[in-house]
């Protein structure tokens, strides 16, 4: 028993160690397509896959290697390549719930921003913004130089909230509320998913105004530009809209210092009417602060590239701001994927 341990406490240092490496492994793997070649032929040997991908044995040797002995995919006693579950699910074209676009998201953002972490520890700052081009202080106001990133980075941010929101909507009972705002809800994944789930309910977007014309081709294609809508503003600068008696803050709260996501939380109390209610919606850590690894692995991004300034932020956290802000009736809700909702009405 001792022996396995110690075996597993390597092989966990290893993949640490050699995370970069397996990384571009996986990257490759995704750039050729294979898993869903795979997935299209069950299973394949070394010949086939060379012809399918155009490369010569040996690379595709050193290919397979790494992408068996991290189990992303598995091989049988006959030599025969074929996905794990985990692989067809997240990684095929096919798949609705592939991730792909969060995968290239990380080669083509992360891994140039995360060299200067290090840097970003000591100075409190986002140095790895100094990766894209620019002079403003977000990576969201520089993605608009780089028009291949951005449309890379509203890719993953689509498929992050396509499916961790059909499980919002599925615990979030809105049928009492009239008029959902999402602060800072980009192209407009969230209320689309919500007004579908709930057939009476308006929304709207209120994101900034370089934003707001990808929302409303999203709304349009949607075919629900009669209950929902954009509103272009500074969240931090301008006053809330009018008129709502829900703010949803969905993975928006993990970019901004708890300064900021007080002040956010004080202008949607004061902008509720009595009974109006506020939805945080994020992967949340646990209040010992000991994980989860997805917030482990998230939180250094918010530092070192996005703002300077983010994180995952613990349970306890989000209630305490939100109480810090008159609101009462906290309640909170465990979801998939390591996500919460918490909910706060103004009494």
């Amino acid at each position: 028993m001792t022996e396995e341990i110690e075996q597993k406490d390597i092989d966990n240092f290893l993949k640490i160690f050699g995370g970069h490496i397996l990384f571009q492994t996986l990257y490759a793997a995704v750039e050729f397509d294979l898993f869903t070649k795979l997935s299209e032929h069950k299973k394949l040997d070394i010949s086939k896959i060379t012809k399918l991908l155009n490369i010569e044995k040996q690379p595709a040797r050193i290919l397979m290697l790494g992408l068996v002995s991290s189990g992303i995919l598995q091989r049988d006693t006959e030599g025969f390549y074929s996905n794990t579950p985990a692989a067809e699910m997240a990684l095929t074209t096919h798949s609705p719930r592939n991730v792909i676009s969060y995968v290239k998201l990380q080669y083509h953002v992360m891994y140039k921003g995360m060299f200067h972490f290090v840097e970003a520890l000591k100075t409190y700052k986002n140095v790895g913004l100094q990766e894209f081009p620019g002079n403003e202080p977000t990576l969201y106001q520089r993605l608009g130089h780089t028009p291949e990133i951005k449309q890379i980075f509203q890719d993953a941010m689509h498929e992050l909230s396509i499916h961790a929101n059909q499980d919002l909507a599925n615990h979030l009972d809105l049928s009492s509320t009239r008029f959902l705002i999402d602060v800072g809800g980009g192209d407009g994944t969230n209320i689309i998913e919500l007004a579908r789930k709930f057939s009476h309910l308006q929304a709207a977007v209120f994101d900034l105004p370089t934003v707001c014309p990808i929302t409303a081709k999203k709304i349009n294609e949607s075919g629900l530009g009669d209950r929902l809508s954009a509103i272009p503003g500074n969240c931090f600068e301008d006053n809330f809209p009018k008129g709502a008696d829900c703010f949803l803050f969905s993975h928006f709260c993990t970019i901004w210092s708890e300064a900021k996501n007080k002040l956010l939380f004080r202008k949607a109390y004061e902008a509720l009417p009595k009974g109006g209610k506020v939805v945080i919606f994020n992967m949340m850590q646990e209040n010992d602060e000991t994980g989860p690894l997805s917030t482990a692995l998230g939180s250094p991004y918010f530092l070192t590239i996005a703002t300077g300034e983010g994180m995952l932020y613990t349970w306890s956290e989000y209630e305490k701001w939100l109480s810090d802000s008159g609101f009462g009736e906290i309640k909170t809700f465990r979801l998939q994927q390591d996500h919460g909702a918490i909910i706060g009405t103004k009494l």
